[in-house]
């Protein structure tokens, strides 16, 4: 009934019974939900609203009576109005008077007269909007409610939904009083504790439940399914979902039954204490099918498959009925006999079930989604506000006062961000270091130490008592620059009198050795500085955007002695690495090598953004895995392997360039698994599992653009459907998008392109969709092929394509 939580407003409902055959008039809504009539309350009069659906529903000739039946309160946080209202009134009628229906025919036909009998089975099969028309019905008719699952539902004629009623105690949550406040809070604050929800979470919460459901108190399961698709659950779970958050069986979620699901279920809540066996029952409510407290046979082995799942065991029949029979024997368990929840408890206690910390975690926050959604809500409508706004008829357009305040807020930040350009916040500093450039020798880092001391201050002269972070990075005797120096010795071609050596080989293992002990070392330095940098990076052009090199290190150093050739640490521009450095290359360890020294020596400058190849199920079926075994051994070859994918575990997964540019290796994620690309910063550190930890995070990494050439008739249903998105077929994975989804994407962030990788270009980049976005391919000659190499640079408000030859 309501889109926007600002448009809440009274509303005033009609429950008709007719004697004659003890039915109910209810609307099939377009959900296939049943509820009453109902409509938004008109000149703040319910009475007169009342018999305005009254008129539309019989005409004024049926001379009914109309008498209050129920009036709901419900608190509003952060509205105009401190409370909305929703009245219902009771209208009883002969058979004859169904007759007089006069509505429109494409409403009458989903009005329909439902008997008492029939509307306990509506309720059985989850088809009401609300389970509380269960109880106007026996209101009505003065009957005892026959339910037991809906006995704790408030019987009363005025029902107030308040602050208190809703909001677990402020005081309660949000980590206050230190740990031992939280051991000693209840159970329901101690689960929110742990999910780090706070007050202000849970009205945020509770302004989307009440925007979803009024004027229903409760949510369905169609409302909850669709809210569990937006963050990104399969369909085909979202029942067995809605099973487990519905814990009083009533077929819908008050508020607090929501958002305690909501912090049981989040990426980051802890599975310690009490909030893990709160975890552990929504997890049994899961797998018990039936609700009968009991876990089948059937049942159990659906769990322990899941939980081997989580930790990447097999999952084949035979393991899980191993480890089902020694769970039971464990428990003193007669086998094949049902699990009931206390044993269920006492396994995973007892570390008799491993596994569980990682169930029943959600792809990504719902409580990220509501905060990105409400966003959204307000930056549309400050949009409409301003094209109200925004053109006059004559006249000088003098922007409003509050505008002004915001440009130059924005101003002000990307001053403190670096992005200006002249003058301005940014404070400058001489640098402890000299950098010296010869003709034939590589550049060198020389310590700062010639100036007259009478002719500066002493906190200048100071410097030279300093330690100086450029030149432990920078010095030809630091780790970095040997690291760089060994990789341009490798790549080559050496024929003196004292040795020879083909290019793109080492001379001796010893130097392959103390390359692996050097990427080690790297791999612990730069882990720690990606994993505290954001998931989206916010940067400053100029810039280059690089995009996949697949281990192809020719191709890394053509553009370094073209683009860089003093080194990457003294390039005056920016370097964004767009993912999908190994794989199908031979010198993927060689090309990460080089990667991972210059990202230490410049790692406010120099970006690794992470692609679909920089998963370690995707290397081991390609060929990362087998060069680093095949280069170091198989025991220091997978050591290697693993500090390299530690690495990958904490790249960013995107970046915006000066606010208008957004950059990821595959495409943009549809709009109901990122509403807004702020949704990027909450995936969470480190991710070794994006396909099971992120669903946000596998569509940046995997999504591309669709082919106009590859539109058929069922892809553009498909396209036409979903927002501009359809499944990615070629791929087996992800989504393919097209113009729609691109422009509302764009408008939706207030940005102007993507620039991505992730498809092979002949030129080395391709400019799809209207020229919005470029894709862009950095690996020259791949696998074999005769295709250039291809670079962005942003630079002035310019997208300039750089085309590499061979």
């Amino acid at each position: 009934m309501f889109k926007h939580y600002r448009e809440l407003q009274d509303v005033v409902s009609l429950m008709v019974y007719c004697t004659s055959d003890k039915s109910f008039l209810l609307l099939k809504e377009t959900s296939g939900e049943y509820w009453i009539p109902s409509i938004k309350s008109e000149k703040n009069s319910w009475k007169m609203s009342a018999h305005k659906l009254l008129f539309e529903l019989f005409g004024m000739e049926s001379g009914a009576q109309l008498s209050p039946l129920r009036v709901n309160k419900v608190w509003l946080p952060a509205h105009p109005a401190p409370c909305v209202y929703h009245a219902v009134y009771k209208l009883t009628i002969r058979a004859d008077a169904k007759k007089r229906l006069k509505v429109k025919p494409s409403v009458r036909f989903r009005l329909q007269w439902v008997g008492e009998a029939e509307l306990g089975r509506l309720q059985a099969h989850c088809a009401l909007r609300s389970p509380e028309l269960l109880l106007l019905a026996t209101m009505f008719t003065g009957e005892p409610l026959k339910e037991a699952d809906l006995a704790d539902l408030d019987k009363g004629q005025l029902i107030e939904v308040g602050e208190e009623s809703v909001l677990v105690g402020a005081e309660e949550t949000g980590g206050a009083g230190g740990a031992s406040g939280a051991a000693s809070a209840a159970p329901s604050a101690q689960l929110l504790a742990a999910a780090n929800y706070t007050k202000e979470d849970q009205m945020r919460l509770f302004r989307e439940f009440v925007t979803m459901n009024f004027p229903a108190l409760y949510m369905s399961q169609h409302v909850f399914s669709q809210l569990m698709l937006d963050i990104g659950w399969h369909r085909t779970v979202c029942s067995n979902l809605f099973r487990a958050a519905d814990v009083s069986n009533r077929g819908g979620l008050s508020f607090q039954e929501l958002v305690l699901w909501s912090a049981a279920t989040e990426p980051v809540t802890q599975h310690s204490g009490l909030p893990a066996e709160i975890r552990c029952r929504y997890i049994f409510r899961y797998y018990d099918g039936d609700r009968d407290q009991k876990l089948q046979q059937v049942e159990v082995k659906e769990l322990v498959a899941a939980a081997r799942a989580t930790r990447q065991l097999s999952t084949d029949a035979l393991s899980v009925v191993r480890d089902v029979d020694l769970c039971y024997k464990q428990l003193g368990l007669q086998a094949n006999s049902p699990l009931p929840l206390a044993e269920f408890l006492r396994a995973v206690r007892e570390l008799r079930l491993r596994g569980t910390s990682s169930l029943l975690r959600a792809p990504r926050s719902l409580l990220g989604y509501v905060i990105d959604l409400q966003e959204r809500d307000c930056m549309a409508k400050a949009a409409s506000v301003k094209s109200a706004t925004h053109f006059e008829p004559e006249g000088e357009v003098r922007p409003s006062k509050a505008k002004v305040e915001k440009l130059e807020a924005r101003d002000s930040a990307s001053w403190r961000r670096g992005g200006g350009g002249g003058g301005g916040g940014r404070q400058y500093a001489l640098a402890s270091c000299v950098v010296r450039l010869e003709r034939d020798a590589p550049p060198a880092v020389l310590r700062l130490d010639c100036f007259e001391e009478e002719a500066v201050s002493a906190s200048t002269i100071k410097l030279l008592s300093l330690s100086s972070t450029s030149l432990e990075v920078l010095a030809a005797d630091s780790s970095p620059a040997e690291t760089l120096a060994a990789v341009h010795y490798f790549a080559s071609d050496i024929n003196t009198t004292k040795l020879v050596k083909p290019a793109y080989t080492w001379a001796q293992p010893s130097e392959l050795a103390s390359l692996g002990a050097a990427l080690l070392k790297l791999s612990e330095s730069v882990q720690a500085i990606c994993a505290a940098e954001p998931r989206l990076l916010r940067l400053d052009s100029p810039i280059y955007a690089i995009g996949d090199l697949h281990g192809n290190l020719p191709a890394l150093l053509a553009m370094e002695a073209r683009l860089w050739p003093a080194g990457a640490a003294l390039l005056p521009a920016g370097l964004l690495f767009l993912g999908d450095f190994v794989d199908r290359g031979a010198w993927g360890v060689e090309l990460l090598a080089y990667l991972l020294a210059a990202k230490l020596q410049r790692p406010h400058a120099l970006h690794l953004v992470r692609g679909n190849h920089e998963t370690r199920d995707i290397q081991t079926m390609f060929t990362f895995y087998t060069e680093c075994t095949t280069k170091f051994g198989e025991v220091e070859g997978v050591k290697i392997w693993n500090a390299i994918n530690n690495v990958f575990d904490v790249l960013p997964l995107a970046a915006v360039v000066d606010e208008k540019v957004f950059c990821c290796h595959g495409g943009i994620p549809p709009p109901w698994v990122c509403p807004r690309v702020s949704a990027i910063l909450r995936v969470p550190v480190p991710l070794p599992r994006p396909a099971a930890q992120s669903h946000m995070a596998w569509e940046l990494l995997w999504n591309d653009p669709v082919k106009a050439n590859k539109i058929t008739a069922s892809l553009a249903m498909e396209l036409s459907a979903n927002e501009g998105f359809a499944v990615n077929a070629r791929r087996g994975t992800g989504h393919v998008f097209d113009q729609r989804a691109l422009d509302r994407f764009l408008a939706t962030n207030e940005l102007t392109h993507v620039v991505r990788a992730h498809e092979l270009h002949q030129n080395g980049f391709m400019c799809n969709l209207r020229g919005k976005l470029i894709s862009v391919f950095s690996s020259s000659r791949y696998c074999g092929g005769d295709n250039d190499s291809g670079v962005v640079l942003l630079q002035a408000g310019k997208l300039r394509l750089i085309r590499l030859s061979d």
